[in-house]
């Protein structure tokens, strides 16, 4: 007799945790389910730089460009087919379009003699993938590659 109670008390339990454990697998699918859906990939880039407000400095944009990065000196090389130049004047708030390139070059350099304190913000989509400051100076550009799921490194060269 007792047995059968301590067999009722096991089949009880099992069947508890079989219930708990798609209850539970359903709330992760509901959860997570709906992004299975979407589409990774990148639509928009968002480029901030801010500084001291006037400071006139050189942007380079392109999204037609070849990158890779350099397994012997680790080091992302790009060699851009074609480019836009901006003289722009700081700050910089802008959106470029990138759903058909899924890449996206950027270079700021300054004026000759001048020194530009900035702070850079870029995000891809709603996801930030920059959020850093400090100095650039004349003859070294600070330079931003975005290819989508491809590895590259944080030191950009540009290939002539």
């Amino acid at each position: 007799m007792r047995l059968a109670f301590f067999r009722g008390v096991v089949s009880f339990s099992i069947m508890n945790r079989t219930k708990l454990f798609s209850a539970v697998l359903a709330a992760a699918f509901a959860s997570t389910g709906c992004s299975i859906f979407e589409d990774p990939t990148p639509e928009t880039i968002s480029v901030q730089l801010t500084g001291s407000a006037g400071t006139t400095v050189l942007a380079i944009y392109s999204q037609v460009f070849v990158a890779g990065v350099n397994r012997e000196t680790d080091i992302t090389e790009v060699r851009l087919s074609g480019a836009d130049s901006v003289m722009q004047t700081l700050p910089i708030d802008t959106i470029v379009d990138i759903a058909a390139s899924r890449q996206f070059f950027l270079q700021i350099e300054t004026m000759p003699g001048d020194t530009a304190d900035v702070r850079v913000q870029i995000d891809v989509d709603s996801r930030n993938v920059v959020n850093s400051s400090g100095l650039i100076f004349p003859g070294l550009p600070w330079r931003y590659v975005y290819q989508f799921n491809r590895p590259l490194t944080d030191v950009v060269e540009v290939v002539f």
